[in-house]
């Protein structure tokens, strides 16, 4: 998320400014002063400002800027320094209207200065950023020191007006000049310049500026965000391991980036890594133990051959579930563990409830525990409803006769046992 950037200069160093500009430039001649009269309401108007009594302030200045007696100069700085208070005041229309007065005066150059780079800022605050532009690019001509931060307000502004290419320039020129001072770039500008080449689709000198915000600010929103950009270059084995390693920091936070990294686990064939991701979850509660995901769990052990794992998530989803889908897979976990009963409920369950999209494997399932269980008449009857598929029709007739067959076996071993 992209941070506001400051706007106008701290009081004291506006106070610090207005000194230097009262008495104009002693080397000049022709530099302007103030007349004693308006100096010395100025003064107190900045005595007023410094104990905060914005209302004595914006009297006392407000009091003197329509008397004819003003030299040009006078007239200036009065309506320089209301446009602060204004600021100060929260009233914003009335300090840019104050600043543009400004301009309506001879000034000198430092005044001219010191003006463009406030009314510039007040209209960055009124977010008015096509305003502001003219000003804050006059401010940059005239000014020799912190250049980086008037390039960082420009890029502010071409990015809010989806100017993305002149933003990324400025923001540019702005960090390769901290970096060329041995200064770390600033944070927000950081961020900007990443948020405006995501705006470009420039995914490659994006991962660069997050690995900027990494290398300075190491926060786990930019490890999920260069994640996320390896994602959209389909550099998966970047994306899984700078995932992995997320999860290893605890940066995970949402059920979304567990489920994802899980997902890729599951995508390479790691179903064993994918539960463990997914129960890490589930157990910091942030991982919801809704339908998808617990199917999702039960489809991991079950790839991974944990069946007797499986069933926990699956017996919790198939409750949930209205269709039959996770009756049967929850029967097919019980049948690869033997567990004929137990599997033969969960299988007619979901058949009862219907639903499936393929039903045969289900019946067939069905019938073999039945086998298991010596209910030779259930297991025909299963398999024939599996031969109403004619695709597996030749497959389900095998099973009938295997089922006949151990019915009658098991009837001659009951005789020969107990011939009476």
């Amino acid at each position: 998320m992209m941070r506001r950037l400051p706007v106008l200069v701290p009081l004291i160093l506006l106070l610090s400014l207005l000194l230097s500009l009262l008495f104009g430039n002693p080397a000049r001649a022709d530099s302007p002063s103030l007349t004693a009269r308006v100096y010395k309401v100025i003064v107190d108007a900045q005595t007023a400002l410094q104990k905060k009594q914005l209302d004595s302030a914006q009297k006392m200045l407000e009091d003197h800027t329509g008397d004819t007696r003003n030299s040009p100069y006078d007239n200036a700085m009065l309506w320089h320094l209301l446009g602060y208070v204004y600021y100060e005041q929260g009233q914003l229309n009335k300090s840019a209207d104050a600043f543009e007065k400004v301009f309506d005066y001879d000034i000198p150059v430092s005044l001219s200065n010191s003006n463009h780079k406030m009314l510039g800022q007040v209209y960055m605050a009124r977010s008015q950023y096509r305003e502001a532009l003219p000003h804050l690019r006059r401010w940059l001509e005239n000014e020799t020191d912190n250049r980086e931060e008037i390039h960082a307000l420009i890029a502010h502004c071409y990015y809010e007006m989806k100017q993305y290419k002149s933003a990324v320039t400025h923001l540019e020129t702005a960090i390769d000049g901290y970096q060329a001072r041995r200064k770390t770039p600033r944070e927000s500008w950081l961020n900007l310049l990443q948020a405006s080449l995501a705006q470009m689709n420039d995914v490659e000198h994006r991962i660069r500026t997050i690995r900027m915000l990494l290398a300075w600010f190491p926060k786990k929103e930019y490890w999920l965000a260069l994640a996320s950009a390896y994602a959209q270059l389909e550099q998966m084995d970047k994306y899984l391991a700078i995932l992995a390693l997320a999860e290893r920091k605890d940066l995970l936070n949402t059920d979304a980036q567990f489920v994802s990294l899980a997902s890729v686990y599951f995508a390479e064939g790691a179903p064993q890594k994918t539960a463990q991701i997914l129960e890490e979850g589930m157990q910091k509660g942030v991982v919801k133990r809704n339908i998808r995901n617990l199917r999702f769990l039960a489809s991991a052990y079950t790839m991974a051959r944990e069946y007797e794992k499986a069933l926990v998530p699956l017996r919790a989803a198939a409750a949930q579930s209205k269709d039959g889908e996770l009756d049967i897979m929850l029967g097919n976990a019980l049948y690869q563990l033997a567990r004929w009963e137990e599997a033969s409920k969960a299988l007619l369950t979901g058949l009862d409830k219907g639903e499936l999209k393929q039903s045969t494997t289900a019946w067939l399932m069905l019938g073999q525990c039945q086998i298991n269980l010596k209910q030779y008449d259930a297991a025909i009857a299963a398999f024939e409803q599996a031969a109403l598929d004619e695709e597996r029709s030749q497959q389900a007739q095998q099973w009938i006769q295997y089922a006949r067959y151990e019915k009658e076996r098991q009837e001659k071993l009951k005789l020969e046992a107990d011939p009476s």
